[in-house]
């Protein structure tokens, strides 16, 4: 090799392994797999990275069996621009002001791109594409253009134009794939080389470990903020969220309904069959519970036999039927062989009862009290007072 080229060669070497250094770095700097997910996407894909044009992020599921696309970062469409890059250039980003411009876009990045990777789906098994066989094999996979649309696996990812492109194993601490890092340049056309490869590899090396430590983060938070018995969240866990979804509504000039449900009788239960049987009761109704809430409900063991659910975006007709469900539920586990209890509901609504959250947990209540006193087992919305 001559003088010149080997200078080049070194300088290179030399910026990607301070990039290396730099990306190390810039993980220790959060716990929160969004936040990691992203500096992991944006570093593939800044100029002050690695510069290819588009990266998405898919992890493996908790069976282990399947790939979930989880983020990416880059234009969903060789003609559109994504806004997170749109930001970092006109405000000259360094890689440590990442985090800073994701947090300052509210979290939400390449809108579209993102809707059609968080459906993506795919097996984890031969003949199912390249994103599975390189956790298979666990090596990268370079995909010539001419069959990207055979490899890809799924048709989300067909539409998005992806020509040639690498797949990526993630890998955690014992070297096991936890996922799939994908890189292909939509505006450029770039080839992606053998070379190209070995330094992503690289950088998912560092990513894995990232990931893998966000989610026992994760996991650690999510338990701190469980009901031991239920696995719902717990009471300070509730007014937590239920503060968020008031202030998404707020903002979005939306509704927001709560729903506060309380066991029937449970005392005289726990007094004839014990309490081993009555804790087996409450997390029999969290169960009947969570089988009738909507998708981005939030359910609470408020404590003792008491439960809460927040519906964001739920009017006060859709709650009660919501509500109504619920107590079906409950009623009907007994004729499936759980313990024959029913519940009472109070159902209250932001913003046509009350303006802030301690007002609208008054109003549930009232209507959850009214539900005991006029019978129990039935649904109760809160009306104001004439």
């Amino acid at each position: 090799m001559d003088p010149q080229r080997l200078q080049e060669e070194l300088k290179k070497t030399r910026r990607e392994l301070r990039i290396l250094y730099e990306i190390g770095n810039l993980m220790r700097t959060t716990l929160l797999m969004d936040e990691v997910m992203y500096l992991i996407l944006s570093v593939v894909t800044s100029h002050e990275g690695l510069g290819y044009n588009r990266a998405i992020l898919f992890l493996l599921d908790e069976s282990g069996r399947k790939l979930e696309g989880r983020m990416g970062i880059g234009p969903a469409h060789p003609e559109t621009s994504p806004i997170v890059w749109k930001m970092i250039e006109e405000n000259r980003i360094t890689l440590e002001g990442l985090l800073d411009v994701y947090r300052k876009a509210g979290k939400r990045i390449d809108e579209e791109l993102n809707a059609v990777v968080r459906e993506v789906r795919i097996p984890v098994v031969k003949g199912a594409g390249s994103l599975a066989r390189a956790i298979l094999e666990n090596s990268p996979v370079l995909v010539p253009a001419a069959k990207a649309a055979e490899e890809l696996g799924d048709d989300g990812l067909r539409s998005l134009e992806i020509g040639q492109f690498a797949a990526i194993p993630l890998r955690g601490k014992d070297d096991r794939p936890i996922g799939v890092l994908t890189v292909d340049n939509v505006v450029t056309k770039l080839d992606i080389l053998e070379h190209d490869a070995r330094r992503i590899r690289m950088l998912a090396d560092h990513a894995g470990l990232a990931l893998e430590n966000a989610k026992s983060y994760r996991e650690a938070v999510i338990t701190a903020q469980q009901d031991s018995l239920t696995k719902l969240w717990n009471h300070g866990h509730f007014q937590r969220l239920l503060q968020d979804a008031l202030r998404d509504a707020r903002e979005r000039q939306g509704v927001l309904s709560l729903l506060i449900f309380d066991v029937d009788d449970f005392k005289k239960y726990n007094d004839t069959h014990g309490h081993p049987a009555g804790d087996e009761a409450l997390r029999e109704i969290a169960r009947a519970a969570r089988g009738t809430m909507r998708k981005g409900d939030q359910l609470a063991r408020y404590g003792g036999e008491e439960f809460a659910a927040i519906l964001p975006r739920a009017t006060k007709e859709e709650a009660a039927a919501v509500a109504e469900k619920l107590r079906e539920a409950v009623e009907g586990s007994a004729r499936g062989g759980g313990p024959g209890m029913t519940v009472s509901i109070g159902a209250a609504s932001y913003p046509a009862d009350c303006e802030d959250k301690e007002k609208l947990i008054y109003c549930a209540d009232a209507a959850l009290y009214e539900a005991k006193r006029s019978g129990k087992n039935r649904v109760v919305t809160y009306r104001n007072p004439a």
